[in-house]
């Protein structure tokens, strides 16, 4: 309950959810351009791709700055640049100005992104797990509504969206820049928030298992995402059915989130990662063998598992480098979609070569394989004093 006064938590929390509302909306602009500008999908494809690598590969250089200069600057700016940019998208009137437009939108998410990850790491380290879930909860809340939202706003305001967004973010942006009003300097929180590992060749080595877990994670999580629909139109779904079969799974990721990392502060993040990365894999097989109703079924336990090792992770890495949280946090958000659109075009490509329902079931070993990775990372089962912290 402690955290629900964490004021910085809070912040990031609200600032991830409007962040990411607004990248929710992207797929609907951009089906809504794509015939006035007579897009085509490589078009649409390569508009989407420039935002997401403008987000993730700037998230370093963005945490970096934000541990030199505190992370209130380059929040506010985050949550406003997206948000004034998104609506006027919906009005271009040439593809050159969207792929502009597309790159500072990303950019604005990629200053959020290590900033509000960084903020959340300032709850008690005994309850770092937790905050990350609810950080987590935010964005993922937050891109679920987007495209509700979109519509919503569009119907309201027509032709004046523009004008509208650029208010609510900046109202936004103005409550976040209000409740970190009080934020210390980045050098005097991470210190104490972060322990220091015992010696630089061991935390490197844990780096690079964490990352090589990270990359299997997020490559079945983009398989998942990208293919499983087609898939199931192939099983002989309607676009609606398969959709939903998709949706089964995405929908409770942001709860496995938050069960997660409120379980890896009271038995260990190693223990959840393990468990939840080795659950994910026969839950993605099943998926695949399973029709009618217990579909959902197993799609619900596929997503609470991929998504409980989302925080954990990010937590994890925070761990490593006790004076570069906004750094660690930069590099681990953007590794991770870069990590999944390596591993969904290698998918691709395997697809082509031995169709793509034997490629899928040969995806569903990935998460199998990162759990016996996460054995190498260290045993960090929280002690009893921090237990009593969690409880209390």
């Amino acid at each position: 309950m402690n955290l629900l006064k964490n004021r910085y938590l809070l912040a990031a929390t609200f600032g991830h959810f409007s962040v990411d509302m607004y990248s929710g909306m992207l797929p609907l602009i951009l089906l809504a351009l794509t015939q006035p500008l007579g897009l085509s999908y490589a078009q649409v494809g390569f508009v989407s791709m420039i935002y997401s690598l403008s987000g993730s590969l700037s998230q370093p250089l963005f945490g970096w700055i934000g541990d030199q200069r505190g992370a209130r600057p380059m929040a506010v700016l985050g949550v406003a640049a997206i948000a004034m940019t998104v609506g006027v998208m919906r009005f271009v009137d040439s593809y050159s100005v969207l792929i502009a437009l597309s790159v500072i939108a990303g950019l604005g998410s990629g200053a959020f992104h290590p900033q509000g990850a960084t903020l959340a790491a300032r709850a008690p380290s005994a309850q770092r797990g937790t905050a990350a879930s609810v950080f987590m909860l935010g964005g993922n809340t937050g891109f679920a509504f987007g495209p509700l939202f979109n519509t919503a706003i569009f119907a309201a305001t027509g032709e004046f969206m523009p004008e509208t967004l650029a208010v609510l973010g900046l109202a936004q942006a103005a409550i976040v820049f209000w409740a970190l009003a009080a934020q210390p300097h980045a050098s005097h929180a991470t210190s104490a928030a972060v322990p220091a590992t015992p010696a630089k060749r061991v935390a490197i080595s844990v780096i690079v298992v964490l990352m090589l877990v990270m990359f299997l994670r997020s490559w079945m999580h983009s398989a998942v995402s990208t293919y499983v629909p087609q898939m199931f139109k192939a099983f002989g779904y309607s676009n609606a059915d398969a959709g939903n079969v998709l949706f089964s799974v995405l929908f409770p990721l942001a709860i496995g989130g938050l069960i997660g990392g409120t379980l890896s502060d009271k038995i260990g993040r190693r223990r959840v990662l393990i468990a939840s990365t080795i659950l994910s894999g026969p839950a993605m097989w099943l998926l695949l063998h399973m029709s009618g109703s217990a579909v959902y079924g197993v799609g619900i336990v596929l997503g609470l598992t991929m998504g409980a090792s989302t925080p954990v992770t990010l937590v994890m890495a925070q761990s490593l480098i006790p004076r570069g949280l906004g750094l660690m946090s930069g590099i681990v958000l953007g590794f991770t979609f870069i990590a999944g659109a390596i591993g969904v075009a290698i998918s691709g490509i395997i697809a082509d070569q031995i169709g793509l329902y034997p490629t899928l079931n040969i995806n569903a070993a990935l998460p199998v394989t990162a759990a016996l990775l996460a054995f190498l990372l260290p045993n960090d089962q929280p002690k009893r004093d921090d237990l009593r912290q969690v409880a209390g």
